[in-house]
């Protein structure tokens, strides 16, 4: 199903998107990063109904290039009434009832170069605008980050990340 609009597909479609969202962390660090995934939780309103899922980037995902890292593999789960969930293949057909849902995971893209090189205040970004994590900030970019989002003290430890890049680098 093509998604350009909720509201869209839930007026053509006896649908009910139950989430839409981005991925923080959701693609491949690099120098420049890849374009984060997506989640998308999508299931019958009333009655039953069967759909045909052909989800790419389960087996080969989204390479990096010139040292930057692949994005994440894509999924797709059939969350059954009680909760629990079902990874399904990359094609299936299958029946959804009332109370079941889809949720489908898309890849994220792959990064392009060193994500050590990439420009702290970028990555700082990507935290606040949440296209990123403060772990990934830390542990793959080795951007080291004081405060927090939530009272806007968000901000670079210079003297730090330069020692946790200099560790990560070897």
């Amino acid at each position: 199903m093509y998604r350009g609009s909720v509201e869209v597909d839930e007026s053509k479609y006896p649908i009910l998107v139950k989430q839409l969202k981005v991925i923080p962390g959701g693609g491949g660090a690099g120098r420049m990063r890849g374009a984060p995934g997506s989640e998308v939780i999508y299931g019958p309103r009333k009655d039953p109904m069967m759909i045909v899922v052909s989800c790419d980037g389960q087996v080969h995902p989204p390479q990096g290039v010139r040292g930057g890292q692949a994005g994440p593999a894509a999924a797709t789960y059939k969350i059954k009434a009680d909760g629990s969930q079902e990874k399904l293949p990359g094609v299936v057909e299958c029946r959804l009832e009332p109370g079941e849902w889809i949720r489908g995971v898309d890849a994220g893209g792959g990064g392009y170069g060193n994500p050590l090189e990439r420009d702290p205040k970028r990555v700082l970004r990507d935290v606040i605008e949440r296209w990123e994590t403060s772990a990934r900030a830390n542990d793959i970019y080795g951007v080291v980050l004081t405060g927090s989002v939530g009272d806007d003290t968000l901000a670079i430890d210079e003297a730090a990340t330069l020692a946790r890049r200099k560790a990560l680098a070897g």
